[in-house]
């Protein structure tokens, strides 16, 4: 069984699905998707109608919160949308997040804030590791930056961290996927949503087993 790590697709459906097809993604695999589902790309329904039938069709998907998704729950207290993607709310249909199905409302509060397995721990965007015990601190796990100098490889021990969250050049990720039985962390965001932007623009898949990296530009 392939365990696929993808984070960041910020409504990039096609290019989402198109990356799915690259890997071979099927029903004998494990698929970690690690938040930010929405914004940014035009297409943030279609990715969640798309994820919620992939799992209505029983494929092994673990969902995880970014701070995209986070914000939402933010939003949905405001009387006025004055903040995140409009192009979000036109492609749900609504003018208003608090307008949103009650269906995606459940499934976004079902999104979990890290998952631990085969020495990994997969997180949106890091671990606040100036806890005793990172995984107290959600807030962290959606939204920490800057964090590599504070690790506790103590308290990680022999696991390794697969995240997104800040977008990193392609040549950086190839780096740190090389490197990661040294320094155990590895960032998958290439930052698909940037398109005309030098060393960015793909959404990234890693393997766990094979530790192989693959990417698909955007084609949104």
């Amino acid at each position: 069984m392939n365990l696929y790590v993808i984070s960041d697709i910020h409504g990039l459906y096609y290019t989402f699905k198109e990356l799915l097809n690259k890997i071979g993604f099927n029903k004998t695999d494990e698929l970690i998707i690690l938040g930010d589902y929405i914004n940014r790309g035009k297409r943030s329904k279609e990715v969640v109608d798309f994820i919620m039938d992939l799992q209505s069709q029983n494929y092994f998907i673990t969902l995880l919160k970014g701070n995209h998704e986070d914000m939402i729950f933010d939003s949905l207290e405001l009387e006025d949308w004055t903040s995140g993607d409009p192009e979000t709310l036109k492609s749900f249909g609504i003018n208003h997040l608090k307008n949103l199905n009650n269906d995606y409302k459940n499934w976004f509060s079902k999104l979990k804030h890290f998952e631990e397995k085969q020495n990994t721990i997969f997180v949106h965007a890091g671990l606040n590791f100036r806890y005793d015990n990172p995984f107290e601190d959600n807030k962290s796990m959606m939204w920490i930056q800057d964090w590599y100098q504070t690790i506790n490889y103590n308290w990680l021990s022999k696991r390794m961290i697969i995240h997104g969250h800040v977008p990193i050049e392609k040549d950086c990720i190839e780096k740190m996927s090389a490197e990661i039985d040294i320094s155990r962390v590895l960032n998958i965001d290439n930052g698909s949503f940037l398109k005309n932007c030098k060393g960015f623009g793909n959404l990234c898949s890693f393997e766990l087993n094979s530790r192989r990296l693959q990417f698909q530009g955007n084609i949104d």
